[in-house]
C-alpha cells in the first residue's frame, strides 16, 4: 500500500510541474512593454556616465529614450516570439525560438547578435507584470531586473 501512495504522490508532482509549466506559457502569451530596466538606471547614475561629455551622454540618452519606447517582448505563440533589439543606432524587432526551462522557469531564445542564445529567469509573472533577471554565461542570475508590462494578450 506504502508503494502505490509513494507512486501517487509522484504523478501528482510530475502532473503538476508539467501543469506549472504550461501555466506559465500560457501567462507569457502575448506582447509585453518594457517599463524599466534596472541595469540601464544603474549606468546612468554611475559615476562613468556622469563624467562623459554632455553631448556624447544627450545623444545615447536619446538613442535609449526611443529604444526603450519601443521596446517589446511578443510571445505570439508557444515556440515564437519577437523581442526588440538595437542594431548600432536601428531598433529592430527580432523574431526568434523560445521555450522554457521547467525546472526553473528560465526562458531561452536566439539572437542573431552576440551572445547568441539568451536566457532570463521570470522572477515574477501574472495577468499585468513580467519581471525577468537575465543570466549571464556561466548560468548565474544577473544583478539586474527588467520589468513588462502586459499591453496585449493572445
Amino acid at each position: 500500500m506504502k508503494q502505490y501512495t509513494g507512486l501517487l504522490i509522484f504523478l501528482i508532482l510530475i502532473i503538476a510541474s508539467k501543469s506549472n509549466a504550461q501555466d506559465i506559457q500560457d501567462q507569457l502569451l502575448g506582447k509585453w512593454k518594457l517599463t524599466k530596466d534596472e541595469g540601464y538606471l544603474f549606468f546612468i547614475n554611475s559615476p562613468d556616465a556622469q563624467s562623459r561629455p554632455e553631448d556624447e551622454m544627450e545623444k545615447f540618452y536619446e538613442l535609449m529614450d526611443r529604444l526603450h519606447d519601443q521596446s517589446y517582448k511578443n510571445f505570439y505563440a508557444r515556440d515564437s516570439m519577437t523581442n526588440t533589439i538595437l542594431d548600432r543606432t536601428e531598433i529592430i524587432q527580432e523574431k526568434s525560438i523560445w521555450n522554457i526551462r521547467e525546472a526553473d522557469s528560465v526562458i531561452t531564445w536566439q539572437s542573431k547578435f552576440a551572445p547568441k542564445v539568451l536566457q532570463a529567469k521570470i522572477m515574477k509573472i501574472n495577468d499585468k507584470e513580467l519581471v525577468l533577471v537575465y543570466l549571464n554565461r556561466d548560468q548565474t542570475l544577473g544583478r539586474f531586473k527588467t520589468h513588462y508590462e502586459k499591453v496585449e494578450k493572445n
